[in-house]
This record gives structure tokens, C-alpha cells and sequence, in this order.
């Protein structure tokens, strides 16, 4: 059974776990075939479980091999609580559109990493990185914290997203997908997407829907002014002033699960 000691220490603990890593932090990567995903190496992953939950553990299945691919299960525990995921990666070594191989150690290991980051993203780590939208702004405003080689490939990740319709096309005033107004106040003049500035403001939440979202948390799930804020940072969002009308379904229905470990 868990005390509501450590039901609140869990839940502090979640919230430094899904803060997003320091610029400097990331890396970004070629995918096979096309396209470009940033990310962060699974042992940057393993120091910030290091920091904020020290006595974690983590357990591991064989890896098994399924078709062409090889698979294995990785479980994080934490406090008593353990968050299991699956990890799966081609057997064959991937390469690149030019026939370079981009894959990086023997199946075996790289499917051990891949299920430790899948774990560490059950608990929140890295889940961000998600949005990839999110992550090009965030480095974008923070270029001056990054390497050459990394502003580089930032540049082709922004132009990867931009032909995915994720990101807007230099002064552009339209998109498919409009950038979340957390993400546009993060653009500054001299960043690397300071041409996105001129981007009409995405509809947030109506005080009507903001006043209805805190009567259900507080009414009707009885969660503490901690608990909502913590499900905030999950859509990266400070309060009801940023939250976007898309996302408002998304962040009740967060709420109503919000707790159960």
C-alpha cells in the first residue's frame, strides 16, 4: 500500500524527472532513410535519475529476437513503484539515405538502451521530447549553449519539421499545425527561428474553460494545487493562461489519472 508520504514524494519526484534537460544536453541524429530527431544519450538519462531519485533501480528480460528484430522489457523502479517498457531495434545495422551506417553498438546493446529510455519515459524523463516542434524552439533560443556541429544539424532538423508542415516556413503567417504560444514566446531576436516571430498567437482556453478545469481537479478529483501544476509541466505550461484550446481535453483527462501509480 502506498502512504500518502510517499504518494507525494512520488509526485515530486515526477516533476524534476519530466524537467527538460539543459540545451547543452542534447544531441541530434540522422533517422534512417530521411528526417532528423533530437535527442538525449541514455546516460544523460541515467544522471538525472541519479539526481533525483538515487536509490532507483532498474531490471532487465533476455533479449529475444522476433522476426528481424530484436526486443527486450526494462522495468525502473522507484520508492516501490515499477514502471515497465519494451525496447525493440532492427537486428541489421541502419543506415542513412547515403548508405551510412548511423546505427550504434551490437542489437543487444542497443536494444538495452532503448528499453532503459522507454522506462525512464514512463516516469517522465525526456517525455518532451516528444514535440520535437518544442524541442527545435527550445534550442533554438538557446543556440549560444550549443556546439557548431550540433547549430548545424538544429538547422536541418528546423527544415526537416518545416517540410512536415510541424514548424512554419520562414515569414510565413499561416500553418497546418500553429506552434504552441508556450513555444513562441521562446523565440527571441538573433535565435535560430527568430523568422517564425510574426506567427499569429495559437487559441488558449477561455477563463470559463479555466475556471471548469480547476473545479474538476480540485471538486472533483480532491488533487492539491501541486498536483495540478505538476500535470502543467507535463504540457509545458505555467498556468491556465497558456494552455492551448487543443490541448484542454488532454490536460482533464491527464488529471483524472493523475496519481495512480
Amino acid at each position: 500500500m502506498i502512504t500518502p508520504e510517499i504518494r507525494e514524494e512520488l509526485r515530486r519526484i515526477q516533476i524534476d524527472l519530466k524537467k527538460p534537460f539543459p540545451p547543452s544536453f542534447h544531441q541530434i541524429r540522422e533517422l534512417p532513410g530521411k528526417g532528423y530527431w533530437a535527442f538525449v544519450p541514455h546516460q544523460v538519462i541515467r544522471q538525472r535519475l541519479d539526481e533525483v531519485a538515487p536509490e532507483w533501480l532498474s531490471d532487465f528480460s533476455s533479449v529475444e529476437v522476433l522476426g528481424s528484430d530484436a526486443v527486450c522489457r526494462c522495468a525502473i523502479t522507484i520508492l516501490g513503484i515499477r514502471k515497465e517498457a519494451i525496447g525493440s531495434v532492427p537486428l541489421v545495422a541502419a543506415t542513412n539515405k547515403d548508405g551510412k551506417d548511423v546505427s550504434r553498438g551490437s542489437a543487444a546493446d542497443r536494444v538495452s538502451a532503448e528499453a532503459f529510455k522507454n522506462a525512464a519515459e514512463a516516469w517522465g524523463v525526456g517525455v518532451y521530447l516528444d514535440d520535437q516542434a518544442f524541442v527545435a524552439t527550445y534550442l533554438s533560443k538557446n543556440a549560444e549553449e550549443l556546439s557548431d556541429k550540433v547549430k548545424n544539424e538544429l538547422r536541418s532538423l528546423i527544415t526537416y519539421l518545416r517540410n512536415k508542415g510541424e514548424l512554419l516556413p520562414p515569414n510565413s503567417t499561416v500553418s497546418a499545425k500553429p506552434i504552441p504560444k508556450t513555444q513562441q514566446s521562446t523565440v527571441k531576436e538573433g535565435s535560430i527561428l527568430h523568422d517564425m516571430s510574426g506567427v499569429s498567437p495559437a487559441k488558449t482556453i477561455s477563463k470559463a474553460q479555466a475556471q471548469r478545469l480547476w473545479a474538476i481537479a480540485r471538486n472533483e478529483l480532491k488533487l492539491s494545487d501541486t498536483d495540478v501544476k505538476a500535470v502543467f509541466v507535463e504540457f509545458g505550461v505555467e498556468s491556465t493562461n497558456n494552455i492551448l484550446a487543443t490541448d484542454y481535453n488532454k490536460i482533464i483527462e491527464r488529471l483524472k489519472a493523475y496519481g495512480q501509480f
